[in-house]
């Protein structure tokens, strides 16, 4: 027959087996929630890596849009400076200079056109 001490013993083991049963059942939890906490982990991870590529995306063609208007806005400047020079030629191709000469019979030129112009006048309303 058996003891009183094995059957305390027995019984003591099968405590034992109980709580390292509830143990392990519990670590078998454990370790599933820690799979999922992984596994969260890992799509946050590649969203982030999406995310990054896309940013990266974003500010190199932001920053191309830039150099694409620096750079139009320095063609723009160039070929306004370039058209300000040729109105200035072309201006000062058009300027006429009169000598002084020139402008004394101008001036000769417009007096008698006013006399004549007077007189027709005067002629026209006496008869």
């Amino acid at each position: 027959m058996t003891s009183p001490e094995s059957t305390d013993e027995r019984a003591a083991a099968y405590n034992r087996g109980l709580d390292a049963g509830r143990i392990e059942q519990r670590l078998d939890g454990h370790d599933e929630h820690l799979r999922h906490i992984n596994g969260s982990i890992d799509s946050m991870t590649q969203a982030l890596q999406s995310l990054t590529e896309e940013l990266r995306a974003n500010v190199f063609q932001f920053s191309a849009g830039v150099t694409a208007d620096r750079r139009d806005t320095r063609e723009r400047e160039n070929i306004a400076a370039v058209r300000v020079q040729e109105a200035g030629f072309v201006e000062s191709k058009r300027t006429v200079r009169w000598t002084a000469w020139q402008r004394g019979f101008a001036v000769v030129g417009a007096i008698i056109l006013m006399v004549n112009f007077g007189l027709g006048l005067y002629v026209a309303f006496n008869r």
